[in-house]
């Protein structure tokens, strides 16, 4: 979303027509896409504000919480979008998609820097939704926990690109998951 909405637009719909499963991380979100172009999104990965600007609300006044969140996904399911994921930064992450909805809570780690934890998050959902396809298997919450599990490893240290992980790390990370909130109890 850092060029024009409507180039956006013309990919979305240019990929959707050709069948290939688009995901798009709507970073920065500073206008909503076209309604129509939701049908032809495989994934959409926002965080809570951009899913604010997404949906039509109003940022700074609508500001989603733990109890709107599964209505604002499943608001994204209803124009066509197949899986949904909104960021929730220290506080996990929420999905959805047609045959679930929940809630991935954050891992109890030291922060250095947060800067790539999105970029790292992003790119371990893509690739593990493309290594479980290859399988011919699709789960969300398998994604999104791996997701969050890279993401908690590259915070730990400083840098952009420093400290992203590698599978092998991913795969053997176990920090404790922080306290569950009201909303995380579901889990």
């Amino acid at each position: 979303m850092e060029i024009s909405t409507e180039v956006v637009e013309t990919m979305i719909e240019t990929a959707g027509n050709a069948s290939i499963d688009l995901c798009l991380n709507a970073a920065p979100a500073t206008a909503p896409i076209g309604e129509r172009f939701y049908q032809h999104l495989a994934h959409l990965i926002v965080n809570d504000s951009e899913a604010v600007i997404l949906s039509g609300r109003r940022p700074g006044i609508d500001e989603l919480n733990e109890d709107i969140l599964p209505d604002s996904a499943q608001g994204f399911l209803d124009r066509g979008v197949r899986n949904v994921v909104i960021t929730l930064g220290a506080r996990g992450a929420f999905y959805a998609n047609a045959k679930v909805s929940d809630y991935c809570p954050a891992f109890d780690i030291t922060v250095k820097d947060t800067t790539g934890a999105g970029d790292t998050f992003k790119g371990t959902y893509a690739s593990d939704y493309l290594r479980q396809r290859a399988r011919g298997d699709w789960d969300i919450k398998r994604a999104v926990l791996r997701a969050s599990k890279a993401a908690a490893i590259k915070i730990q240290s400083a840098g952009a690109q420093h400290g992203i992980p590698w599978v092998d790390d991913i795969d053997g990370f176990n920090a404790p998951t922080k306290a569950p909130s009201r909303a995380y109890s579901r889990m």
